[in-house]
């Protein structure tokens, strides 16, 4: 821009530099505006030389801050792209370790039901276990009681048995003359009246024996 004006003002000048040839001593004069323009000229290369200068490294500054940009732009995606990643991951583990707890409750739940039913079930056998026991001993002192009574009796069937048969055999053996000698209460009965009397009552005391253990056993 500067140059241009110099161009300008060289022009400008050279008509009055052409009418002060004319003049007496021009030459010194021509020399002192030849000398004044390239100064210009000089002061315009220089300045035009510092523009294009600084428009380069401002152009150079700006292809560095875009590059900055662009750098930021990448690590910013980068790191958006990480955050998402993570947020997805933290978000899966997050499901599954809620699954995991889930199921874990109901797994505490069905063992918590199923030890339920086995101590219901528990108590309900032992109930039953202690009251067949019970049942078992009531049964077993019964059975106790009964043989005792069942022994006892038989023990008193026998004793009876025996004397029954002893009275029968004294009376089976004696003859009618023992009887009348011994004014015994059959003196009116024939001997065989009293035989057939004593035989019936041996097999009655002897039916009512062998029965006995028999009923004992049928309880």
């Amino acid at each position: 821009m500067k140059l241009l004006k110099a161009i300008l003002l060289l022009g400008a000048a050279l008509p009055s530099l052409l009418h002060a040839a004319e003049e007496p001593d021009p030459g010194l004069k021509l020399r002192e505006q030849l000398r004044a323009v390239t100064l210009q000229l000089r002061t315009a290369q220089t300045e035009g030389a510092n523009a294009q200068a600084a428009a380069a490294a401002a152009d150079q500054k700006s292809k560095d801050l875009a590059a900055k940009i662009e750098t930021l732009e990448k690590r910013g995606a980068a790191l958006e792209k990480k955050a998402l990643a993570d947020k997805t991951a933290s978000e899966q583990s997050t499901a599954a370790l809620e699954k995991k707890v889930a199921d874990r409750d109901a797994s505490l739940a069905q063992h918590k039901e199923a030890l339920l039913k086995w101590k219901d079930g528990y108590e309900k056998a032992a109930a039953t276990a202690t009251a067949k026991e019970q049942e078992r001993a009531r049964l077993a002192g019964e059975l106790t009681a009964a043989k005792n009574t069942l022994a006892d009796r038989e023990r008193k069937n026998i004793a009876l048995f025996n004397t029954a048969t002893e009275i029968l055999d004294k009376f089976e053996n004696y003859s009618l003359g023992k009887a009348l000698a011994a004014r015994e209460p059959f003196i009116g009965t024939t001997r065989v009246k009293v035989e057939n009397l004593v035989q019936g009552y041996k097999d009655r005391i002897l039916d009512n024996r062998i029965a006995a253990p028999a009923a004992g056993k049928a309880p």
